[in-house]
């Protein structure tokens, strides 16, 4: 058995938490990488290393900061950047709804 590299545990956990916040299932959320629920359970437990293609499209599935998956914490304008991201995905025929939604839940503060 391969030994795990301290680096490995720590980007899997930080993965973990981030996709437990986000509500998603390992079996979702590896079926939306497009890799194993095993595979993304090794990611987790740092037995596996996460390629730089699937953090990228993790990170923008999860509308997380690299920031986040790397290091654990997120900068503001990172998040900031992250959910600029996850908006621009949005189909162009439910940004108007966004948009509203965005404007209804800042006027509430």
């Amino acid at each position: 058995m391969r030994e795990k590299k301290d680096i490995n545990i720590e980007i899997g956990g930080n993965i973990q938490v981030a996709r437990e916040q986000a509500g998603y299932t390992q079996d979702t959320l590896s079926e939306m990488l497009g890799m194993t629920p095993n595979h993304l359970s090794a990611i987790e437990r740092g037995a596996s290393g996460i390629s730089l293609e699937a953090l990228q499209r993790l990170c923008r599935l999860l509308g997380v900061s690299a920031d986040r998956i790397i290091f654990g914490t997120d900068e503001p304008e990172a998040e900031a950047l992250a959910l600029a991201r996850r908006i621009s995905d949005v189909k162009p025929e439910y940004r108007q709804q966004v948009q509203e939604l965005l404007s209804a839940i800042l006027n509430m503060s």
